[in-house]
C-alpha cells in the first residue's frame, strides 16, 4: 500500500522506488530510500529534480517528459527547444491519482519542480530477442524491427536501433534545456553548469546521420 495516499499497488511494485515516494521513515528499504531523497530535497531546497528512466519501446510514455502541473511552464519551454533541435519529445502531465511517482509526490510534498524523462531501451521490453551486451549498447534488435513494422511500438524503430549514445544524449540535452528554461523563469535561483556533453556531441547530427559509436566511452574514461 502507498502509505501517503492509501492507494493499493501491485505487490510487484514493493521494491520499485518510483512507486514509493514521498517515502516512509520507518518503512521497508525502498520506502526509507524514497523518504531520504524527499527530505534531502527539502533540506537542500532543491528547485529542479530530474528522474531519468528508460523503458521498453512498446511502453506508451516513451521519448517523453512527464511533469507535475507546477512545472509545465518550464517543461513546455524546454521541450520546444528540444523540438527545434530535431529531438522528438512528448510532454505528459503527471496523473493526479497515480501515486508513488517522483513527478507526482515530489511535486506535492516538496517545493521542487520534478521532471521525469523516458528513452527507449530494447533490453527492457517483453518483445525483445536475446538480451546481450551488444543489444543494450547498440539498441539493435530484429524482433523490435518486426514489431515496428506491425505497428506495435510507440517509438520509431529500424535496423539502426536506439544506441546508448542517443539515449544518454537525449537525457543530457533535456537536462540542459529544462535547466535553461528554469533559470530564465526563476532568475533568483538560476542554475549554471559547464562541460556537459549534449545530444550533438554524443550522437552526432540531429538526424542521426553521424552516429556516436564510442563517444560515450570517451567521456567516461
Amino acid at each position: 500500500m502507498h502509505q501517503a495516499s492509501g492507494q493499493t499497488l501491485s505487490g510487484s511494485e514493493t521494491r520499485n522506488i518510483n512507486r514509493a515516494y514521498p517515502g516512509v521513515e520507518n518503512g521497508n528499504l525502498t520506502e526509507k530510500v524514497a523518504y531520504a531523497i524527499t527530505n534531502m530535497i527539502k533540506a537542500e531546497t532543491v528547485g529542479l529534480t530530474f528522474d531519468l528512466h528508460e523503458a521498453s519501446p512498446e511502453y506508451p510514455v516513451i521519448n517523453a517528459t512527464v511533469s507535475h502541473e507546477k512545472g509545465m511552464s518550464v517543461a513546455s519551454v524546454g521541450l520546444m527547444e528540444l523540438q527545434f533541435q530535431g529531438i522528438s519529445m512528448a510532454l505528459e502531465p503527471s496523473p493526479a491519482n497515480l501515486h508513488g511517482l517522483t513527478h507526482r509526490e515530489l511535486g506535492d510534498y516538496t517545493d521542487t519542480i520534478p521532471l521525469l524523462m523516458e528513452t527507449a531501451n530494447a533490453s527492457q521490453g517483453r518483445l525483445r530477442g536475446a538480451t546481450t551486451v551488444e543489444q543494450v549498447l547498440t539498441g539493435k534488435d530484429k524482433a523490435y524491427v518486426k514489431s515496428a513494422e506491425l505497428g506495435m511500438l510507440y517509438v520509431p524503430y529500424d535496423e539502426d536501433g536506439h544506441p546508448i549514445e542517443e539515449r544518454v544524449g537525449r537525457q543530457l540535452q533535456g537536462i540542459i534545456e529544462y535547466t535553461k528554461a528554469y533559470s530564465t523563469q526563476y532568475p533568483d535561483v538560476s542554475v549554471s553548469f559547464s562541460n556537459v556533453p549534449g545530444y550533438a556531441e554524443l550522437f552526432g547530427n540531429s538526424d542521426g546521420s553521424d552516429l556516436g559509436g564510442e563517444r560515450l566511452g570517451e567521456y567516461l574514461n
